[in-house]
């Protein structure tokens, strides 16, 4: 599979030619035949849009995991906001991505009281910025302990539970590889419950390598800092000429 967003569009398709139903995390369970989809989003917001955009044309429903703790966005930023409302006014949820290491101590022991402890404060930070409670937490790098402590969180539904890795088949399309042939595994029929993992980080209009895409994004942060520091600083071109900025 290509990733690319015309690719994302024909794998929905399929999931609909094989007569699955495309479910979430809270409406699944009275449905045979099913897939869930998930979205992490780790570095940008934007091509969550389109993804929205695409599913909603596709009457497919997914849930988006936003980091709190990330160092490439701010989700309570006025245009972070402004991409939460369109994902859902796209018919799509906003869950909670959880990234441990943030609270991770030296050698400390992973506890895991103090992992729910604070999978709970951010959820309910969430809840604030988006003015929307938050039901659905997915964790970002977790560790062997996580994964198999079966994390029981009052309130919210982990997406990493054994119910979603056990009863459902899980593909994902981490660092632009997916491990298994996603579209084999739809088309086969050989499983009745589908749990699919995407990024939207990794699709453009039109395939690139992993180098080309990731060297994209990291040389066109001067230019979106530029613009960001335009909307701040009266007349910046005056101070610094446009195309310099590299």
């Amino acid at each position: 599979m290509q990733f690319t967003f015309r690719a994302y569009d024909n794998l929905i398709c399929s999931l609909y030619e094989n007569d699955y139903l495309i479910k979430d995390y809270h409406d699944y369970d009275e449905s045979e035949k099913c897939a869930i989809l998930r979205h992490d989003i780790d570095y940008e917001l934007d091509r969550a849009v389109e993804f929205s955009v695409i599913e909603r044309d596709r009457n497919a429903k997914s849930t988006y995991f936003v980091l709190l703790t990330s160092d490439f966005y701010n989700p309570a930023s006025k245009s972070s906001l402004k991409v939460f409302d369109e994902l859902r006014k796209n018919g799509h949820e906003i869950g909670l991505h959880f990234d441990e290491v943030r609270y991770s101590s030296g050698n400390a022991e992973w506890c895991e009281d103090y992992i729910i402890e604070n999978i709970q404060k951010e959820a309910e930070l969430l809840e604030k910025i988006i003015d929307e409670p938050v039901k659905t937490v997915s964790m970002h790098r977790p560790s062997k302990n996580t994964l198999d402590s079966n994390l029981e969180i009052p309130g919210l539904v982990n997406s990493y539970s054994k119910e979603f890795f056990k009863k459902f088949k899980y593909v994902s399309d981490s660092r632009m590889r997916w491990r298994e042939d996603v579209q084999h595994i739809i088309s086969s029929n050989e499983y009745e419950r589908l749990h699919i993992l995407t990024h939207p980080f990794w699709y453009k209009d039109s395939s690139l390598s992993i180098e080309k895409l990731l060297l994209e994004f990291i040389n066109g942060a001067n230019k979106k800092r530029f613009n960001i520091m335009n909307d701040n600083i009266t007349d910046l071109e005056s101070l610094i000429d446009k195309n310099n900025v590299e």
